[in-house]
């Protein structure tokens, strides 16, 4: 009889766990996904501009974390430590040492886990991966290219 009341009690406590976790999923905060595409789009016109400074521009951009910030300029040193001449030989935020000129649109949402695809207007097969989240009811971008990005959510090329 005890052992049956265990039981009980496990199985009704891991109904509820998971009831809870869908509750939650169903009631995740609407973000505004624009911003990514914005984000990627105003940072593509600055990697194209020929006195371009992307940590200076990233430092003054309002819709990205602190946390995509402090992980690029992390980025950014330990390539510069490891190769003083070269430094990092791609740019990070679109993975790549190139970009579509003519920008980006989104091509696919993962509205779970905030993930944005994005993809060249003119190279539709260039692709970008980025993450967004909500603090403060604001909508901010937390990851682009590789930063913040796990491997088996980046583009396969």
């Amino acid at each position: 009889m005890r052992y049956f009341l265990i039981l009980l009690f496990l199985m009704t406590s891991c109904k509820e766990s998971s009831n809870s976790k869908f509750e939650n999923i169903k009631s995740l905060p609407n973000r505004d996904y624009e911003v990514a595409l914005k984000f990627i789009n105003d940072y593509n016109k600055d990697f194209f501009s020929p006195h371009s400074e992307s940590l200076e521009w990233l430092s003054k951009n309002k819709t990205i974390t602190q946390n995509l910030l402090q992980r690029y300029k992390q980025m950014l040193d330990s390539a510069k430590i490891a190769d003083p001449e070269l430094g990092l030989d791609f740019d990070p935020i679109i993975n790549g040492q190139d970009s579509d000129e003519q920008g980006f649109e989104i091509k696919k949402i993962d509205s779970i886990l905030g993930y944005v695809t994005v993809s060249g207007k003119s190279a539709p097969n260039f692709e970008i991966v980025l993450k967004v989240i909500e603090k403060n009811g604001v909508t901010l971008v937390d990851g682009s290219g590789v930063i913040n990005i796990p491997k088996s959510k980046r583009p396969k090329y």
